[in-house]
């Protein structure tokens, strides 16, 4: 017997891959790089995870 598997399950989250622009990520470096900055408190206030952040750094 075949059986059916839904691609995904049933009622998770439909999560699309966001692509930055380079701007963007230009920013944020910047930002980061700054004295005293928190990576992780930008990452927050820019809505990525901070290991993201010190990916692009």
């Amino acid at each position: 017997m075949i059986e059916a598997v839904p691609s995904r399950l049933e009622g998770a989250p439909h999560q699309v891959r966001r692509r930055w622009s380079d701007e963007f990520k230009a920013q944020a470096v910047a930002e980061a790089m700054q004295p005293g900055a928190s990576v992780s408190a930008i990452a927050r206030r820019i809505g990525v995870d901070p290991s993201q952040l010190f990916t692009w750094r």
